[in-house]
């Protein structure tokens, strides 16, 4: 259960800067109707037909789709570029895509490999699956891509070449030339540079991405942030108990603003630590395309940096950060759907199978 709990925790802090972190705005969007997936325009138009068993965003021009229990790649116009043949596949990063060349799908005897934007394998499948770590994670960084051998993580460059040697249990990818690392479940969080050395030391009960040159940090369960030598240099000014989660406290500074949770309620603060958007909120998210989502008595709406409610408070089940001017939600009935900044339908709600 500890396990589950810090992988969770772990997947949280990564998805919160996936859209950061990647730095790609979208042109065509993902959907699934009916049992089959393609892709619409920004403003709902159908530009590669329903036809795949699943699909995964576009990165890099390629997005990932599903046929007969094999995934492969397409492009823009829709054609199939690298044939259905892995079973599984990440999205491309830095021009590879990280892929399960044997077994079923996250069968944890598959072999994990690098391939190139034609479909050849270019590093070696001999990698075990990479757990514990968010999609945005499992491609290239910074010219580094994070890997797994006998539940041990490290990192290899472009040619494949083992240059951090795997001795952490969980970590995150490299953002701002730092990746913050442990080397046990029940041991520290430090942050290490390019040549695996210690630059921030072990001594964070939990550390997750920089962002914006800050990281969010747990220190003896109260949470704050680091600059890349380690230095406090946001101490909690506000009630924040996290009991050791600050997942649930604070988010990564994202467009010059982070949230932070004041007594039970959320609000955002600027780099001095100023409250810059009082805490009203039940839950919020990180600023994306100038818009964060907030929650208020189980109603999901999107508000603008003044702390204005600019699109509606909703009975959403779950909303998304914009990211090409879209926002991708879910609403209680279990439909998916997109919306634009004026919170109109562009793709609208309805159920994935139907």
């Amino acid at each position: 259960m500890q396990r589950f709990v810090a992988i969770i925790c772990f997947l949280f802090l990564t998805c919160a800067v996936a859209v950061q972190a990647h730095g790609e705005t979208p042109t065509l969007f993902p959907v699934h109707k009916k049992g089959k997936g393609g892709f619409i325009d920004k403003t709902g138009k159908i530009i590669i037909p329903l036809k795949f068993d699943a699909v995964g965003d576009f990165s890099e021009g390629f997005a990932r789709v599903e046929i007969n229990d094999k995934w492969g790649f397409i492009d823009e116009s829709g054609k199939i570029v690298v044939e259905p043949q892995f079973s599984w596949a990440w999205n491309f990063s830095e021009e590879l895509a990280r892929v399960q060349v044997n077994g079923r799908a996250f069968d944890y005897s598959g072999r994990w490999g690098f391939i190139d934007k034609s479909g050849k394998v270019v590093i070696e499948a001999k990698f075990d699956e990479l757990d514990g770590v968010a999609e945005k994670s499992q491609g290239f960084r910074e010219g580094l891509a994070m890997i797994q051998v006998d539940y041990k993580k490290g990192f290899i460059d472009k040619s494949g070449k083992m240059v951090i040697e795997p001795q952490f249990a969980y970590g995150y990818h490299f953002t701002e030339g730092l990746a913050c690392v442990t080397t046990g479940l029940d041991e520290k969080w430090g942050c290490i540079d390019k040549s695996g050395s210690w630059v921030v030391p072990q001594i964070f009960d939990d550390a997750s991405l920089f962002s914006e040159n800050y990281a969010p940090v747990t220190f003896n369960g109260i949470c704050g942030f680091i600059d890349k030598t380690g230095k406090s240099v946001l101490e909690p000014k506000f009630e924040n108990d996290a009991n050791g989660d600050c997942s649930v406290v604070i988010g990564h500074f994202t467009e010059g603003l982070s949230r932070w949770r004041i007594g039970d309620k959320f609000g955002y603060i600027d780099k001095s630590g100023k409250i810059v958007i009082e805490p009203k909120f039940d839950y919020t998210d990180e600023f994306s395309e100038g818009l964060a989502w907030v929650e208020i008595d189980d109603k999901v709406g999107f508000i603008d940096k003044s702390g204005n409610i600019v699109i509606e408070l909703k009975e959403y089940h779950k909303a998304e950060n914009f990211s090409g001017g879209l926002a991708y939600v879910i609403t209680k009935n279990g439909e998916h759907g997109y919306i634009d900044k004026t919170g109109k339908y562009i793709w609208k709600p309805a159920k994935q199978s139907e």
